[in-house]
């Protein structure tokens, strides 16, 4: 699924973004070790839709998972990728992200290690 290069570059376009988390932005899951924070991305489905002529959209559910020491820095994290992603469009080198929507946000919190995860679940519309 190339289009998921442009999440991550928006991600890495948006210095707030990177102001947290570095270049520390991963499909899937972080390499072992990695230290806090940082995020991670993927993709949850994706559903083709068809007009009477053609295949018109990707519509790609997607995760993406900002992972932090304190809570505090997760709600500014889950802030940041708000607005890297409500309504973006994306359309650098071929690829093309006709519009994303935000379906949910949450902070959760994980044991051993202790870690916040901010949650944003977003769809893109991919044409094509």
């Amino acid at each position: 699924m190339i289009f998921t290069k442009g999440i991550k570059a928006l991600m890495s376009a948006n210095s707030d973004v990177t102001d947290i988390v570095g270049t520390k932005i991963y499909p899937l899951q972080a390499p072992s070790g990695t230290a806090l924070p940082f995020v991670t991305y993927e993709v949850i489905s994706s559903d083709v839709t068809h007009t009477k002529e053609k295949a018109d959209f990707d519509f790609s559910r997607m995760e993406i998972v900002g992972y932090t020491a304190t809570y505090s820095e997760a709600c500014t994290l889950i802030q940041k990728l708000k607005e890297t992603f409500a309504r973006a469009s994306y359309n650098v080198g071929g690829i093309v992200i006709d519009k994303i929507f935000i379906e949910q946000l949450e902070i959760e919190f994980y044991e051993n290690p202790n870690r916040y995860a901010a949650v944003l679940e977003i769809k893109a519309f991919v044409p094509l």
